[in-house]
């Protein structure tokens, strides 16, 4: 079916004047041309739109349900080309971004305030995964950017985003959960759960580093810290965790800070892929590296 946009703008202005002539003078055109657009137009839609009155037309039963629709294909014509430019600029859209769970604690909330900030007209999807994972889907440009753990692989460009410092999880019952201070690693005889190389080959390599890998070798590993934490809780072992994982608050466990000689942070970089196409990820590349720090 073949309509022109002048036939629909011809219709709705006979449509709205209910009378030929007026809507004609309105258009800026005489009326013989009017006429013969409407003629044109019944006979492409098979029905008849109009009656003639005395003074003027009125609309038919099908031409009332038309006018509806060709109002509202003017409406989205009429803003069509402002919502492409601003597409086109990143300024709407779906920005896909993936998280850690430790990330999620660390920096989802204020990264996600920036990008409200930075395109508050664009939708974000969020998805957990792991960072290797997160790799692999910005290499399929199944996500748009993710918040992960070094090292970054080869092709990717990232910012550091977050640091924080690792403190020592314990049980509720064990002799370290109370007193003031912080504590010694040597002083912790029990056994380590770990992070599994696979879901953080990051923090399972520093962790091996500080508590010594002969005992970090015989440890319980989990991918995910939630995972952890419910081993500690458990009486299984103790565990070297984030500091905003405190923010969890799980029942049962205790948290200490590690002493000056023990101490070390962790951190979690923004990454995306260059050759992403989508124009909202290069608006929040800008605010990324105008203001990287989330935390400070």
């Amino acid at each position: 079916m073949d309509l022109s946009l002048q036939q629909l703008r011809g219709f709705v202005a006979v449509a709205e004047e209910l009378h030929y002539g007026k809507a004609a003078q309105r258009l800026n055109i005489t009326q013989p041309p009017l006429t013969r657009q409407i003629q044109g137009l019944e006979r492409t839609l098979g029905v008849r739109l109009f009656d003639r009155t005395g003074r003027g037309v009125r609309l038919t039963a099908a031409g009332d349900v038309f006018l509806e629709h060709a109002r509202r294909v003017l409406a989205l014509l009429e803003v069509a080309p402002e919502a492409t430019r601003r597409a086109a600029d990143g300024q709407t859209g779906t920005l896909r971004i993936a998280f850690t769970a430790i990330g999620a604690y660390a920096v989802l909330a204020d990264f996600l305030t920036m990008v409200g900030k930075r395109t508050p007209a664009v939708t974000s999807e969020l998805t957990e995964l792991v960072s290797p994972d997160q790799f692999e889907a910005l290499a399929n440009m199944e996500i748009d950017i993710g918040l992960v753990r070094p090292p970054i692989p080869a092709g990717f460009e990232s910012v550091l985003v977050h640091s924080e410092d690792l403190v020592l999880a314990v049980p509720a019952d064990h002799p370290l959960a109370v007193g003031e201070g912080p504590v010694a690693l040597v002083d912790v005889t029990d056994d380590y759960i770990g992070y599994s190389p696979e879901g953080s080959q990051y923090l399972h390599d520093i962790c091996a580093a500080m508590i010594g890998m002969d005992r970090y070798a015989v440890s319980q590993l989990a991918s995910q810290v939630p995972t952890m934490l419910a081993l500690v809780r458990a009486g299984l072992g103790c565990a070297l965790i984030p500091r905003s994982i405190m923010a969890m608050g799980v029942e049962g466990v205790r948290y200490r800070e590690l002493d000056a000689a023990d101490a070390h942070s962790v951190t979690l970089h923004a990454c995306w892929s260059p050759d992403s196409p989508n124009p909202a990820l290069q608006r929040l590349v800008e605010s990324l590296r105008e203001n990287p720090h989330l935390d400070t």
